[in-house]
């Protein structure tokens, strides 16, 4: 049995449709991108982004009463949205942990009835928590949250001897997250991918090219985070940044609704 199962909800950026057309809701052939969402395991959501619920729920007919934690990476609106949250929630059988960095929640606005239903847990950069047997860690990303008092989340997944990295909004590592990589091993890095080939973008500061990606996994190979057979998969991909004819090379582009055992 594999550690991981992970279904990815959504693996666009912030261009694509929060609410695309009744013909392309359903869309399971790549069509269009959700924004990013990821489900680990059945039981633990990394961002309940807008469309997220509705393509668990009524396109992919996926199960949800196990949710046990709710995973935010940052308070952007193509991240989180609270009708989402509510899905979500109204899916669980019991209470779910909410994790976001300290600094997210004041501007998340919940109300009553999401906190009647979660137990929430405040994170700082760094912090280790168990989800059952899965580890995770709260890495700082590199990604602008100025508007807020936040600072926007990657997160390092650990079980049954498998590790995986989760990095969906940030350009290139902070030094704290590169440090704290160096002293492990992934079976699988899923990059964000935001701004294609183009190499004169503002976005670099925030958003990682596809260069900037090859520069990153050559690093990461070089300094022993990544083995040769590590997966790296490449997510938050923006509609109008790439090319019909982009180029690759090995890495897995990931889609809405694609599944990988780790």
């Amino acid at each position: 049995m594999a550690a991981f199962d992970l279904v990815f909800l959504g693996t666009g950026a912030a261009d694509w449709p929060v609410r695309p057309q009744a013909d392309v809701r359903y869309d399971t052939d790549g069509l269009i991108r959700r924004t990013c969402s990821l489900l680990i395991n059945g039981k633990y959501l990394i961002d309940p982004a807008p469309e997220s619920w509705f393509f668990a729920v009524k396109v992919l007919k996926l199960d949800l009463s196990g949710l046990k934690a709710v995973i935010l990476t940052h308070s952007h609106g193509d991240h989180f949205s609270l009708k989402a949250l509510d899905g979500f929630l109204g899916e669980a059988r019991g209470k779910v942990g909410f994790y976001c960095h300290e600094g997210t929640i004041p501007s998340l606005k919940l109300t009553e009835k999401e906190l009647s239903r979660m137990r929430l847990h405040p994170l700082k950069t760094g912090d280790r928590v168990k989800l059952g047997k899965v580890t995770m860690q709260a890495l700082g990303a590199n990604h602008e949250v100025s508007r807020t008092r936040e600072t926007a989340l990657h997160y390092l997944f650990a079980c049954e001897g498998k590790k995986f990295f989760y990095g969906c909004d940030g350009a290139w590592f902070l030094a704290q997250t590169w440090s704290v990589l160096r002293k492990h091993e992934l079976d699988l890095a899923i990059m964000e991918a935001t701004v294609g080939s183009m190499r004169a973008n503002y976005r670099i500061a925030s958003h990682n090219t596809l260069a900037m990606v090859d520069m990153l996994v050559e690093a990461m190979e070089e300094c022993g985070i990544l083995r040769k057979d590590s997966l790296v998969v490449l997510s938050h991909l923006s509609r109008e940044l790439h090319r019909p004819d982009e180029d690759y090379g090995s890495k897995i582009v990931a889609y809405d609704g694609m599944r990988l055992e780790i």
